[in-house]
């Protein structure tokens, strides 16, 4: 339910909130007091527009809504300079912050972007009374049908350039399959030819290594060595502990000259072989510019090719499966979009009963609520026709789209929708549904609205004593100057505004009829005075 909303700079409104709680909310006020303005605001959240909106207290102006019901959110919307929407702190979009708002909040206010005049709300509406499994059966089959008809045109269209696709996928995977590469080839063959490339550097470096050890005296001074050493150890045995050190680094200094020897003897020029080396190294950048960043993708893209010419060439018998498939799961999704319809059919004509009566209760005796079912040419994901409500308040005027009805009409429609259908989010609000109201009716309409309060979290915008006397929690809008107030209003203060609504004044006549009002409120729905 909707806890708290904030508003600042919205039209004459600098800054206002506004706690709410569970059941009946009910919001009265002199007129221009800001009531409709945050009703206003609500509607920004659902992506109304804000035309008219931005106050003069500074360049934008700022709506937040806390809710809460097994999570929290906060949804935030500035306008203006800086327009910005929100979901718990996060940037979104404009729609995505709709959406969000849409679970938690309907909206039904004539100047409000109405939900309700969309064919797909009336069809959630109507749905709203059919077993879930219905719906459930047929979106499965749509989906099944669906992907198998995805399946089909991606077929039919790779046949018909098969042939060059397959041509394509022959000459890529003979150009990969001719050169052989070995996953770490190109890393093995460029360590080979940077060795040749190289040849005469390596040959000086390695000479010199091996003059320095085998001719320039370094084994015979390390000989040398080891002879003092052995001598000086008969006294000391540290010392020949060091000549049998010694001994070993002389071991390794003369295995390092044989193999620089070896190596300086192999250490051949060899043109032709470098020139095959590169040739293929550029070869196999060739390959991996045109099929992935290394061999490795290479070769896997060379099974891709396989996999594919295998699937185009037994593409005829695939289609022909899929032809069969498709039949099936056509006759299957007919058969369940047809008990669907039938579903919605039975439900129509019992909403178009519960409506009228509802309606009738409401102040409009001659009512008529039509629900059409219009085929669609084709399947839909929600089934096989639309949805459309058509009302009319006259007898003697053909039933008309609901986008023709005023708002007080499209409040107390959507409040008779809301106790026919279920179908509602945790918080609704109304504006302008006491239009045209009085007598028996105004009482109808609050006995209506503490019912639907029973199930959700409600909130009107009147000027009715009779709502107003239901409400579990009566909020006053009253505008001090350049700021708006809300105030929670009990005991006698609830009587004074009672008696306002009532007369105007604060008579005694009027004050005793609004204690007679919350008396019998209070004893037909236990709400306290």
């Amino acid at each position: 339910m909707l806890l708290r909303l904030e508003v600042q700079n919205l039209a004459v409104i600098r800054q206002a909130a506004l706690e709410l709680g569970p059941g009946l909310n009910v919001l009265t006020g002199e007129t221009g007091a800001g009531k409709s303005l945050l009703v206003d605001a609500l509607a920004l959240l659902l992506g109304a527009k804000a035309e008219g909106l931005l106050g003069p207290f500074g360049d934008s102006l700022l709506v937040t809504a806390f809710f809460a019901g097994g999570e929290e959110r906060v949804l935030s919307r500035r306008v203006g300079a800086r327009s910005t929407p929100r979901v718990d702190g996060e940037v979104v979009s404009l729609k995505e912050l709709q959406e969000e708002a849409e679970r938690w909040l309907s909206l039904h206010a004539q100047h409000a972007a109405l939900a309700l005049l969309s064919p797909k709300r009336q069809r959630e509406l109507l749905d709203a009374l059919l077993p879930p499994s219905l719906l459930e059966g047929y979106r499965e089959a749509y989906a099944h049908h669906q992907a198998l008809l995805q399946e089909k045109r991606a077929l039919e269209e790779a046949l018909r350039s098969r042939s060059e696709r397959e041509d394509l996928l022959r000459f890529q995977l003979r150009e990969i399959l001719e050169a052989r590469p070995r996953p770490g080839e190109d890393q093995e063959l460029a360590e080979e030819a940077e060795k040749l490339r190289h040849l005469e550097a390596l040959r000086e470096r390695a000479g010199k290594a091996y003059t320095a050890l085998a001719e320039g005296g370094t084994l015979d001074l390390l000989q040398g060595a080891i002879r003092e050493l052995r001598a000086g150890g008969r006294f000391d045995r540290t010392l020949f502990a060091l000549a049998e050190d010694l001994e070993s680094a002389l071991e390794g200094a003369r295995a390092v000259a044989r193999e620089l020897e070896d190596y300086l003897e192999g250490l051949e020029g060899d043109p032709e072989r470098l020139a095959a080396l590169e040739a293929r190294l550029a070869l196999l950048e060739r390959l991996k510019r045109k099929y992935g960043p290394s061999l490795e993708e290479v070769l896997a893209h060379a099974a891709r090719a396989e996999e594919e010419l295998a699937a185009l060439q037994g593409g005829e018998e695939r289609l022909e499966e899929l032809e069969r498939a498709l039949r099936a799961a056509r006759e299957a999704l007919l058969e369940r979009g047809e008990a669907l319809s039938q579903a919605r059919s039975r439900a129509a004509e019992a909403l178009e009963r519960g409506m009228e009566a509802e309606l009738s209760a409401l102040g409009f005796p001659q009512a008529r609520f039509l629900v059409d079912l219009n085929p669609l040419p084709e399947p839909s994901p929600q089934g096989l026709e639309e949805v459309a409500f058509r009302f009319s308040a006259n007898a003697h005027l053909p039933p008309a789209p609901l986008a023709a009805a005023s708002g007080g009409e499209l409040s107390r429609i959507a409040l008779a929708l809301a106790l026919r259908t279920g179908a509602e989010a945790p918080t609704v609000v109304f504006d302008e549904m006491d239009t045209g109201v009085g007598g028996e009716t105004a009482w109808q309409v609050a006995e209506r609205l503490a019912r639907l309060a029973e199930t959700r979290q409600v909130l009107v915008v009147t000027h009715l004593p009779q709502i107003a006397a239901r409400a579990h929690r009566h909020l006053r809008v009253r505008k001090e100057g350049q700021e708006v107030r809300v105030e929670v209003l009990e005991g006698e203060e609830r009587v004074r505004e009672l008696a306002r609504l009532l007369s105007g004044q604060y008579t005694e006549a009027a004050l005793a009829h609004a204690r007679l009002l919350l008396g019998q409120a209070a004893s037909s729905s236990g709400v306290q005075g």
